[in-house]
């Protein structure tokens, strides 16, 4: 009797021992396991958010470097050389983007998707360098033809004055229309002088150089625009005093 009930109290000891027992290993487990799962999961959202983030930036960069191609081929003021130049930069640089964008898309560790996405900002410079650029070049050239265009036409105007004795009152609006000209003349000149030598490997050296050359270009180009809408402005009134001259001198039917 007394050995069936000590039996009796180890197995239930026992029994109670391995249920209180069998729950901390089962917790064990479950702390020791769950953190290697949420890292690898946390990995690979990473991993699949870099993938995305790099092919949305090297996709941006190729529309807008095909889309810029298209301009440059068609500005008049470039040289056939500088066209060539630029178009070759763009061709290099839409290859090697394309080229970046497979081997991102194949990466399967962050250290070297990480290393990649980087090479799209450090290797190309397109946003900060070689897009403004061009933009300036694109702006400058826009510019220069306009200017042309208004030179032409202050020499007709003022062709047209001679012929009216020059009116004083549109003498100075024409030399004032001339002034506006010629230092829109110097400031397009001074753009392309200025950022047609810029690359990526200047802005690398130099960074806060570049940066203040493209910034001065900028000014010169607003400078520029506003001296053409002044000439158009004072084109636009000696255009319409010369209409009003006309029709004031013209005889009626009946003389």
């Amino acid at each position: 009797m007394i050995t069936t009930k000590l039996t009796t109290i180890i197995t239930t000891g026992s029994l109670t021992a391995l249920l209180l027992v069998m729950p901390l290993t089962a917790f064990a487990q479950s702390v020791t396991t769950a953190p290697i799962n949420t890292k690898a999961a946390n990995q690979a959202a990473r991993l699949s958010n870099l993938h995305t983030l790099a092919d949305n930036a090297i996709t941006q960069r190729l529309t807008v470097l095909n889309a810029v191609e298209t301009r440059i081929n068609g500005l008049v003021k470039l040289s056939s050389a500088q066209k060539a130049q630029y178009s070759a930069e763009i061709t290099t640089d839409i290859n090697g983007l394309t080229s970046l964008k497979a081997k991102a898309d194949g990466d399967t560790d962050l250290p070297t998707l990480r290393a990649d996405y980087k090479s799209i900002f450090t290797t190309y410079r397109i946003y900060v360098e070689f897009l403004p650029q061009l933009h300036l070049l694109v702006a400058s050239d826009t510019m220069s033809v306009t200017d042309t265009k208004l030179s032409d036409l202050a020499t007709k105007l003022q062709t047209r004055l001679q012929s009216l004795g020059n009116p004083s009152s549109m003498t100075g609006l024409l030399t004032d229309m001339q002034s506006k000209i010629s230092d829109a003349n110097t400031q397009y000149n001074s753009v392309e002088s200025q950022v047609t030598s810029l690359t990526p490997q200047s802005y690398d050296s130099d960074p806060a150089g570049t940066s203040a050359t493209l910034k001065t270009a900028r000014t010169e180009i607003q400078a520029g625009a506003a001296d053409l809408k002044a000439a158009f402005a004072d084109a636009k009134q000696i255009v319409q005093y010369l209409r009003s001259s006309t029709v004031s001198t013209t005889p009626s039917p009946t003389q």
